[in-house]
């Protein structure tokens, strides 16, 4: 998992990854500041699109990632809750079944330039 934050040096917010560094189909977390303060984003891939969410179920709080890194189900079409089981849709964090069904992940607001990728703003924990 990857831990942040590093600024863009001509961009000002927290650098995450180039594109190229979240496999095809896949996802990658990281992880800023600590303690209390600490929270986690991941942003899922597919082909030049990207979807970034709060690394944390919306009922439980825990982090979603059941192996770094490994935030979808087996088929690829859904975000998984390791904690649980709980499914979520890919293009908008809607629950579609687990115990938190009809809720959603935090989506998470990610820039891009060019081939980067970075954190539009400082997210709440």
């Amino acid at each position: 998992m990857s831990r942040g934050p590093l600024a863009g040096p001509d961009f000002g917010h927290p650098f995450l990854c180039r594109l190229a560094d979240i496999p095809e189909g896949g996802g990658r977390g990281f992880w800023f500041g600590a303690d209390t303060a600490r929270f986690g984003v991941f942003v899922i891939r597919q082909g030049d699109a990207v979807w970034a969410y709060a690394n944390s179920c919306p009922h439980r709080g825990t982090p979603l990632d059941w192996l770094p890194d490994r935030f979808l189900d087996r088929d690829e079409r859904h975000i998984l809750c390791a904690t649980h089981g709980a499914r979520f849709r890919i293009a908008d964090g809607f629950c579609v079944s687990g115990p938190c069904a009809g809720g959603h992940l935090r989506p998470v607001e990610v820039l891009r330039r060019g081939a980067r990728l970075f954190l539009a703003a400082r997210q709440s924990g």
